[in-house]
């Protein structure tokens, strides 16, 4: 298994496009019903993704054993 490294540059950009996301979902008008589904949509993606990076954060897993025989795993929710 390999690991992807994100440039300062790709965070930078990503960091503003989700900030305009945001401002645009805060407006005072409101905002169109097709970009309200656009937005519900990817802020329901990216709370999945976010929910799972957090499940694993709080993960606990037991010490190992001799023969490895369990895989008991808490999870602290």
């Amino acid at each position: 298994m390999f690991q992807i490294f994100f440039s300062d540059a790709e965070i930078l950009h990503y960091k503003r496009c989700f900030e305009d996301m945001l401002g645009v979902a805060q407006s005072k008008t409101g905002v169109h019903p097709k970009m309200g589904k656009i937005l519900r949509d990817i802020f329901g993606r990216v709370e999945d993704v976010g929910g799972d990076i957090g499940r694993e954060k709080r993960r606990r897993t037991g010490s190992r054993t001799w023969k490895d025989s369990t895989q008991n795993t808490l999870f602290m929710d």
